[in-house]
């Protein structure tokens, strides 16, 4: 071995040349790794190092996926609920009348977001029923049963118009729902309760339309107090009216299995009068005018409860801004949607005014401009009484004046008052 070469040799077996050059390198790695370690710390003037603005940028885009992933599920259940319903209308809808279906059923017209938030009041509807299932079939619980449904309807029947009965009426519910410490008990009575009120939305706010800000106020202050009521009790208003969402099916000749299915899937129910339906028929579906009086109850209930002026209220005020913009969006202006918009702004539009002011004025401007005369093009006889009651309440700007039943009185002094 060349002498002069064994000098220039290290330790570890390499030249002096390849050690300078292995320092060299890890000398430029050291720079490297301080030079990323000063970024990291440094601040754009956003407030966050590098480091911090990658980890909020994996969060964010964590938090966007889980979004994405909420909004399949909830749709996913809006899919199923309109499954469910039109499964349960495919009885009531067979044998009657109407050609076989051709091609597919037409979209229904609602928006992303009511869509949405149908889905998920519908999963809980859902969650909730698959918890009372099995008690809700048990014959030993039918007396325990009995006795819920019975103190319900009590407490529901005895709410009136004045603002005593009402902070009365909504403790008494409240205590005998906290009475009920255990599931499926508990739950089993907030869909007593939601489904009583609701029956009230037909049977006394239809024919007696001040009564739903006394139901809607008592329910509002059970929902504040108990949340799953609120939203069992909405999941089940978009059940039985399907404009509560808002959205509509619309109608094409021969693109259901039958009119009834159709019928069916808006809300219609079984006529009281079945006399001479025969035996193995389908039952005879309430006709348009019977079907728009309930419409027209369960929106102006819907209406008085987002209104309700309650420091914690679930569904109150931008619900129903929420629902005016949707509807006039999204679902088309003919009877049903006139219908349940007319009514609804009888009794939310005070308060809708008083807390949006112009914002609520340009709202009314898309009706007074598009959406009635839309309607008048028609010409429809059926839609002329409808659209008449939504311009007078335009024209004599009827939101200025707080609807008939909102404002109650303390107590009821019919029964003290004295004749001279």
């Amino acid at each position: 071995q060349d002498p002069r070469e064994a000098v220039t040799m290290g330790s570890s077996g390499m030249s002096a040349e390849e050690l300078k050059a292995l320092r060299a390198r890890k000398k430029k790695m050291k720079s490297a790794v301080k030079k990323r370690e000063r970024e990291e710390a440094e601040d754009d003037g956003s407030g966050m190092s590098v480091k911090e603005r990658k980890l909020a940028k994996k969060a964010a885009a964590a938090a966007a996926a889980a979004e994405a992933k909420a909004k399949a599920d909830a749709e996913a259940a809006s899919k199923a609920a309109d499954d469910a319903r039109r499964a349960g209308s495919s009885s009531a809808g067979a044998g009657g009348s109407g050609s076989a279906r051709v091609g597919p059923v037409p979209k229904i017209q609602t928006s992303a977001e009511a869509s949405k938030a149908e889905g998920e009041f519908a999963s809980a509807l859902r969650e909730a029923r698959a918890r009372v299932a099995e008690y809700a079939g048990s014959v030993s619980a039918k007396k325990e049963r009995r006795l819920i449904n019975n103190q319900i309807t009590v407490h529901v029947q005895q709410i009136a118009a004045t603002r005593r009965q009402i902070e009365q009426k909504a403790t008494d519910v409240a205590q005998f729902l906290h009475s009920i410490p255990n599931d499926p008990q508990r739950t089993f009575a907030y869909l007593s309760l939601a489904k009583r009120v609701l029956t009230q939305c037909d049977s006394q706010v239809s024919k007696l339309n001040r009564f739903a800000f006394a139901l809607a106020e008592v329910s509002a202050r059970v929902a504040v107090f108990a949340p799953s009521f609120g939203e069992l009790l909405i999941a089940l208003l978009h059940e039985s009216c399907v404009l509560a969402v808002p959205k509509y099916y619309p109608f094409v000749e021969g693109r259901y299995k039958s009119d009834a299915e159709y019928f069916a899937l808006m809300g219609y129910v079984k006529s009281e009068d079945q006399s001479d339906v025969c035996e193995n028929s389908p039952p005879r579906l309430e006709n348009t005018d019977a079907f728009c009086l309930r419409l027209r109850g369960f929106m102006l209930f819907y209406a008085a409860y987002t209104q309700v002026d309650l420091p914690k209220h679930p569904h109150g005020l931008p619900h129903a801004w929420a629902w005016c913009s949707r509807l006039l969006n999204k679902v088309p202006p003919n009877r049903f949607s006139a219908t349940a918009l007319e009514a609804f702004l009888k009794h939310a539009g005070f308060a809708m005014h008083a807390a949006y002011g112009r914002q609520f004025g340009k709202m009314l401007d898309v009706v007074n401009e598009r959406f009635l005369p839309e309607l008048r093009r028609k010409d429809d006889p059926d839609v002329r009484p409808v659209v008449n009651r939504a311009a007078t309440y335009l024209n004599e700007r009827a939101f200025l004046k707080a609807p008939e039943g909102r404002e109650m009185p303390v107590t009821d002094t019919s029964s003290t008052t004295r004749i001279s």
